[in-house]
């Protein structure tokens, strides 16, 4: 008879089972360790910083009812990902706000500290306000997966999980959107953004 292999119980299954068990801090702990990309995703759809703090907000009251009959040995991160997406998602179509533009200073956030980088320098000139018009402006699928990617945001892994598709597709949206944006910024502005297109593929 065959031994049944246990699955590995991650840093987060143990948070969970000790909530499970009415060690109320450690839900703190998990909110702490997943706060960030929570609120990236949220913005990164919604391109709003207060709309997405009270996207994170909702998503992390879902978790705490949903909690106590979490399975420990599940993918938090994977979840948390798809019910903040499905959740954005759904907060933009009953605002019906699909043409947010974000603000110089909400980009800024979305690329993190990196303030060494070419691109990010780049991003705070003339230069910068044509690409993120021209990212803006990008079919909805596209324009969130480059974001998401592109913005300190999520690996190709994590955006596949939070959109429920292969690593493949995640790697033909972003090679799309590069493509579109190289088009629209043609003989004004010349795209050199780290791991888009071949480097992606």
């Amino acid at each position: 008879m065959m031994q049944r292999i246990k699955p590995e119980i991650t840093e987060d299954g143990l948070l969970i089972s000790r909530f499970q068990r009415g060690e109320a801090e450690a839900f703190d702990r998990l909110m702490a360790a997943h706060t960030d990309k929570v609120f990236a995703l949220a913005w990164g759809v919604l391109g709003n910083r207060e709309d997405a703090i009270d996207a994170a907000q909702e998503v992390f009251i879902k978790l705490y009812k949903a909690l106590p009959k979490f399975p420990a040995s599940d993918n938090l991160g994977a979840w948390l990902y798809r019910v903040c997406l499905n959740h954005c998602i759904d907060r933009k179509r009953r605002a019906k706000n699909t043409g947010v533009e974000m603000a110089i200073e909400d980009w800024e956030r979305l690329r993190g500290s990196e303030k060494d980088e070419p691109e990010f320098c780049a991003y705070q000139s003339e230069t910068g306000r044509m690409i993120r018009k021209a990212v803006e402006q990008l079919p909805e699928r596209q324009r969130l997966v480059f974001t998401l990617r592109h913005y300190n945001l999520l690996s190709i892994s994590e955006i596949a999980c939070a959109l429920n598709c292969t690593d493949g597709a995640i790697k033909a949206h972003l090679s799309r959107a590069t493509a579109h944006l190289r088009d629209r910024l043609a003989g004004t502005v010349v795209l050199e953004i780290g791991g888009v297109g071949k480097n992606e593929m």
